[in-house]
């Protein structure tokens, strides 16, 4: 059912599925209108064969005018909205609006039984730019088709979301590989031109995820990726197609899976050095914990905190800075801490 995020606001059931036909008619009213304060307009694709919809998600991008700040209630004023919620952190503001009569009339003629005044939720996504308003499209249409990407690419400890493609160095933060949808989907092995296409039934949209280079059917039977993501719980799409996969030859061209799919896309999207540096950092952090820290060198020396302070900094310019240090045997650098509060004399 439409309409949650005014289910506060309006009697219950103010807010009905709408048949399809009806859907898309609603949808070709207001894309124009919003295409008068942003340049992209589109609603995601939505999976085949489905018998009727809720809201209508519209995802947009690169406003005609400069004032973001003004734009929720352009917007507002545009669709004729008669209640709106204001964008959120996830760049979401939600409209409500007042069906028409002859709206509401073809709702009755669908088997609906309509109350005094219907509505309908309109949610609008307001991307950063033209690549997040791609990935985005791709990532929430046709069902749960982004999820099942998602999924195949974790399967080899790559992360695919609505930002884009990352792999985790914790505890640093995560480095981002890509945001071009075009870019994760060559390198994931999918046919951008063939999604384009369009599909008119949910096995072209599994066939499709399965013709990724990483999609091996096996990893699709180890219970956890049923909780791989929160978004992938009470997704039906996305559990018909670890029902399907089950049913598939094991592949043979897919990559095992294992450090070697993280390396090379490290490398294809150049971000191999960007990774080396924060092993090494993270590394060098260790190291220093563990041979060069505060505590250690209060243990070896008997010295309160000034002491130590003045000890470290004193080793550190002696050597060239702390990086000199690292790598040296825990013994030779006690020596040195040890040496060098003899010479400071204290």
């Amino acid at each position: 059912m439409g309409g949650r995020a005014f289910s506060n606001d309006f009697p219950p059931g103010s807010f009905p599925r709408l048949p399809p036909k009806l859907y898309q008619d609603l949808k070709d009213r207001l894309t124009p209108l919003l295409q008068t304060i942003y340049t992209l307009v589109e609603v995601p694709p939505e999976a085949p064969g489905k018998k009727d919809h809720g809201d209508i998600d519209f995802v947009v991008a690169q406003p005609i005018r400069e004032s973001e700040d003004a734009l929720t209630a352009l917007v507002a004023q545009v669709l004729g909205a008669v209640k709106s919620v204001e964008m959120d952190g996830n760049r979401t503001s939600n409209y409500a609006l007042e069906l028409s009569q002859e709206d509401c009339e073809l709702l009755a003629s669908n088997g609906s039984l309509p109350i005094q005044k219907l509505y309908l939720q309109v949610d609008i996504h307001v991307c950063l730019d033209a690549e997040e308003w791609e990935l985005l499209k791709f990532m929430h249409g046709y069902g749960d088709l982004g999820i099942i990407v998602a999924g195949i690419a974790r399967c080899h400890n790559l992360i695919l979301g609505t930002k884009g493609l990352k792999v985790s160095s914790p505890p640093d933060p995560p480095i981002y590989l890509s945001k071009s949808t075009h870019a994760i989907m060559e390198f994931m092995g999918l046919s951008m031109d063939r999604w384009k296409e369009g599909f008119t039934a949910v096995e072209e949209i599994f066939i499709f995820a399965s013709t990724s280079r990483f999609f091996d059917p096996r990893r699709f039977r180890r219970p956890q990726l049923h909780s791989l993501t929160k978004s992938a719980g009470g997704r039906e799409m996305y559990h018909e197609f670890t029902a399907w996969a089950q049913g598939l030859p094991p592949a043979t061209h897919c990559l095992e899976a294992g450090p070697e799919a993280v390396e090379e896309a490290l490398v294809h999207f150049g971000k191999k050095g960007e990774w080396d540096a924060a092993a090494l950092a993270r590394d060098k952090r260790l190291w220093s914990k563990n041979n060069f820290s505060g505590k250690l060198v209060a243990e070896w020396t008997g010295l309160g905190w000034k002491g130590v302070k003045m000890v470290m900094d004193n080793v550190r310019a002696s050597v060239g800075g702390e990086d000199k240090l690292y790598g040296r045997p825990l013994q030779d650098v006690r020596n040195l801490v040890l040496a060098t509060k003899d010479a400071l004399s204290l």
